[in-house]
């Protein structure tokens, strides 16, 4: 059974000298979490993660959660509902698209639209039209497609689920249960607005974003020239030019990232050491591709991008929509977004802005656990130093053969090392450092600055 979190979090008066930190409380099977901050009731106070990464002090483990958020409407935006004896509910669940057998069957029995209950269920699905059927002929009146067709996911999502030990979303949950919509872009307006926005070649289409979406490679060579924080001023690049002639690189690097685009150590990075030095690569593995799905909410270069992309923003608009028309049928008057967790933060803004909702509650969902050897190993503690000396060596190593073997075999002997250092600098970035969180970040969850009570 998956373990799950409730945050319950009030708006209270913003008073600058006092700050009450969450407070936490247990309870058998399930942890409650009751958060009261006192914040500006503003979008800026409220953190925008939906994902987190997260160790359960009683039994060692760490659990990816993902977050699901409730909203109703204000007070006045209440009163209009309550005249026809609705009242409203939208919940956005921040789905991982890789994640244990149970979490979907959780998501899949906690979502499930029951007609009598008045529910409607839009979830995140790209695929062709000709895949999608009419939705209105299931008695709610929803005016949005359902699925027709059984999907699947690639090979290429099997394949990096099986090497984590995990399930491809589509292998799991079914799309196609009774009252499940489909709240999103098809394929065919997805490549439409890819040539628009400038991220295909093809088309003759002018590029329109400041930056593209580039291949893995050439991502980690443009991250390891320009750095996490996406900065070229010249100052800076010399700066970062500069690390490279002296040994170990790449911590001078991270090091400057950190500085640069902010972020903080990995809490997970002693659990992913342990593992390793225990021979359960597997957890190392789970581990380090739930720290990178955590870092992926940074804004800018160390995340995932600009702050909302196009399509990303194009793609909300259509949810919002799609959740627009739901509460319009006569009979719904509960609705469920599934949606990807690096949707979650724009959505719940336009809920807000576009619908007059506030958020009343969040609660928390395990994608799935891993749990580390019970005792820190040695290697923990002598993991620095070893690293340290290796590339002490390699650096003399480098310099002697720069200077003593020739200029063909000492340009390679340069190259090789920039590549070796380049690389271990990519792969370090993704588990080192928690990009989407600051140095004293409290862990309280999303939002719990602007939760309404009242609604």
């Amino acid at each position: 059974m998956a373990r799950r979190t409730r945050d319950v979090a009030a708006v209270a008066r913003w008073s600058p000298a006092r700050r009450r930190l969450p407070r936490l409380a247990r309870a058998r099977g399930r942890r409650r979490v009751d958060a009261r901050v006192d914040a500006p009731d503003d979008d800026s106070a409220a953190t925008s993660q939906f994902l987190r990464l997260v160790r359960d002090d009683e039994d060692g483990t760490w659990a990816l959660q993902s977050a699901t958020v409730t909203l109703r409407p204000r007070l006045g935006a209440r009163a209009t509902a309550s005249t026809s004896g609705r009242g409203r509910e939208l919940k956005v669940c921040a789905l991982v698209h890789y994640g244990g057998e149970e979490y979907y069957r959780g998501v899949s029995r906690d979502f499930a639209a029951r007609e009598r209950e008045g529910a409607a269920t839009l979830v995140e699905l790209i695929t062709s039209r000709a895949n999608l059927i009419d939705g209105s002929v299931d008695g709610r009146g929803v005016k949005l497609f359902r699925l027709g067709t059984e999907l699947g996911p690639t090979a290429e999502a099997k394949a990096l689920a099986a090497a984590h030990g995990l399930s491809a979303q589509l292998d799991v949950l079914d799309a196609r249960e009774n009252g499940w919509f489909i709240a999103d872009v098809t394929r065919e307006e997805l490549i439409a607005l890819r040539e628009e926005a400038g991220e295909l070649a093809g088309g003759g289409g002018k590029a329109k974003t400041a930056v593209a979406t580039l291949p893995p490679a050439l991502e980690a060579m443009a991250v390891t020239a320009f750095g996490r924080s996406g900065a070229r001023d010249p100052a800076r690049l010399f700066t970062r030019l500069s690390c490279w002639l002296v040994p170990c690189p790449e911590a001078h690097l991270l090091l400057l990232d950190w500085v640069w685009a902010g972020g903080r150590p990995s809490n997970v990075l002693g659990a992913m050491v342990d593992c390793c030095a225990n021979g359960d690569l597997l957890s190392a593995r789970r581990l380090a591709f739930a720290q990178m799905i955590v870092s992926a909410q940074a804004r800018g270069p160390a995340g995932g991008g600009s702050d909302e992309p196009v399509l990303v923003a194009r793609r909300n608009d259509v949810a919002i929509d799609g959740v627009r028309k739901a509460f319009n049928a006569p009979e719904i008057d509960r609705v469920n977004l599934l949606y990807g967790g690096l949707h979650a933060p724009g959505l719940v803004k336009c809920a807000r802005d576009k619908l007059d909702m506030d958020v009343v509650d969040v609660e928390w969902r395990d994608a799935w656990r891993v749990r580390p050897p019970a005792n820190a190993s040695p290697l923990r503690y002598a993991i620095i130093p070893l690293l340290l000396g290796i590339d002490g060596t390699d650096w003399a190593q480098t310099l002697h053969d720069a200077v003593v073997l020739g200029p063909r075999a000492g340009v390679l002997s340069v190259f090789l090392y920039i590549v070796r250092h380049g690389a271990l600098y990519y792969a370090l970035g993704k588990w080192l450092l928690e990009w989407n969180r600051q140095l004293f970040d409290a862990d309280v969850g999303p939002s719990p600055a602007s939760v309404d009570r009242t609604a």
